[in-house]
């Protein structure tokens, strides 16, 4: 019981703390076009039921009958989407009849974990991919393994997306929705006046570029990425420890100390801003489209307006960010699970089933300017297969890796990225802040494993090619 406590106070703690996340996570809510919500740093209202701006039934209720399901999600503009595939359902099935209710995502978050003690939650809810693992911990979704063994579609789900809705011991709770992950995007007019006519893939090659397009002189530096102390920074700062064969549960490693050396490097050398420990993920995008960077660690929401942004000045092109030892990426996304104590577990998992089918994840993720979760997906809509921003980050799913999943990953991730800031400022060396950050670190996952890391394997299918 103490540790349950102990769980729901650092999730409450958690919760005002996300609410500055959003972006580059998967965050569909208010704020920039470009899915940035950070600036959305407000608490929520301390009543105990979401108030009925926050809660706005937003579902059809035309077609179908049966027993109604409560679906609570925080989709805003994807929501005629979301509805769009639940009214089909509706239509085509008698068992149930699901609602779609829009929650504001801190209302929602603070639902799940009041839920978690008075056992009133919806029946299917969505979480994003990150925190899943926190609300499974509290016994918020329900164990749907069983029902999934068997289901062949499982072997079509990228790996990364699919380990955000697992546990250490590999059972589901739920399905990925949605994904993004991050890639490297350059200002191609300024690599070809430095010499360099294709982007770098190597670290070395990241490194040659970095030195050959910084200019003091006019404030413009080679790269330009978000290394905040929030939850935005340890989704950027990721990759690098990553790539060079390191991970947050072994930063104490040579692998790990090589990743941080090599971005405090590019900081120490001048080659990378130091207002990136202050950066938001739309700080560093608005320095690269201001012609200031001459690359970008970029998301897949940033392309919703980077040609408004860039109005032509420059040519730009994507690539997957330079590897060390492997290529490596992030995940952000939403998940939808099955909640706990629903009457109803086996027609919610038919519904999931259903959102999730290929071509339902093709036509959503398209529309709403995501990714798909699914490999099969990307092959059945065009946007994909003809935008070629959009096939360098399909490729990037096969190497992005999910955050956790770990119960406890704020804890976890703040210890990362207050390490990242140290090394970054000169306070100490990367070896000394990342071995201090172990330490943190090393009991928990010592007592709660993170899964094996799970990520695409290299090569990717030729859909993504």
């Amino acid at each position: 019981m103490k540790k349950r406590i102990q769980k729901l106070t650092a999730l409450l703690l958690f919760g005002t703390m996300t609410v500055s996340l959003m972006a580059g996570c998967g965050n569909s809510g208010g704020g920039d076009t470009n899915k940035d919500s950070s600036d959305a740093n407000s608490d929520s209202q301390d009543n105990s039921d979401a108030s009925t701006d926050d809660k706005e039934n937003t579902g059809s209720s035309s077609g179908g009958s049966g027993a109604e399901v409560t679906l609570w999600h925080y989709f805003e503009h994807e929501a005629p989407d979301l509805e769009a595939i639940v009214e089909k359902y509706n239509q085509e099935q008698d068992k149930i009849h699901i609602t779609a209710t829009y929650v504001s995502r801190e209302e929602l978050m603070k639902q799940y974990t009041i839920g978690a003690v008075s056992g009133e939650l919806p029946d299917i809810g969505m979480v994003d991919s990150p925190d899943m693992a926190s609300y499974v911990s509290l016994g918020v979704f329900e164990d749907i393994t069983e029902d999934l063994t068997s289901w062949e579609d499982l072997e079509q789900f990228y790996p990364g997306p699919l380990l955000s809705c697992q546990d250490a011991d590999g059972k589901y709770y739920g399905l990925p929705n949605n994904s993004n992950c991050l890639t490297l995007a350059c200002n191609m007019d300024v690599l070809k006046a430095a010499g360099f006519e294709e982007p770098p893939t190597t670290w070395e090659e990241f490194r040659e570029v970095c030195e050959k397009t910084t200019n003091p002189d006019d404030g413009t530096y080679g790269f330009a990425m978000c290394a905040i102390g929030t939850e935005e920074g340890t989704f950027q700062l990721l990759p690098w420890i990553c790539s060079a064969g390191g991970n947050i549960d072994s930063l104490d490693s040579a692998e790990s100390i090589k990743g941080i050396q090599f971005l405090t490097d590019l900081v120490q050398d001048g080659l990378m801003s130091k207002e990136v420990i202050n950066w938001q993920q739309s700080e560093a995008y608005n320095s690269f489209c201001a012609g200031k960077a001459a690359m970008l660690e970029s998301g897949t929401w940033q392309l919703a307006d980077i040609d408004e942004k860039i109005n032509g000045t420059f040519e730009y092109q994507y690539a997957l960010l330079p590897k060390d030892q492997e290529y490596s990426s992030t995940i952000g996304g939403e998940n939808f699970g099955v909640c706990t104590g629903t009457e109803y577990k086996d027609e919610c998992v038919d519904f999931l089933k259903y959102l999730m089918n290929a071509q339902n994840n093709a036509d959503f993720t398209a529309a709403a300017a995501k990714l798909p979760v699914r490999k099969d997906a990307v092959s059945l809509n065009e946007l994909f297969t003809t935008d070629e921003r959009y096939e360098v980050f399909n490729e990037g799913m096969n190497y992005a890796r999910a955050r956790g999943p770990h119960a406890q990953w704020p804890t976890l991730s703040e210890a990362f990225y207050t390490a990242v800031q140290q090394s970054l400022l000169g306070e100490k060396t990367p070896e000394e802040a990342l071995k201090a950050a172990a330490e943190t670190i090393s009991p928990i996952v010592a007592e709660d494993p993170l899964p094996e890391a799970s990520i695409g394997g290299g090569v990717a299918d030729d859909v993504n090619k």
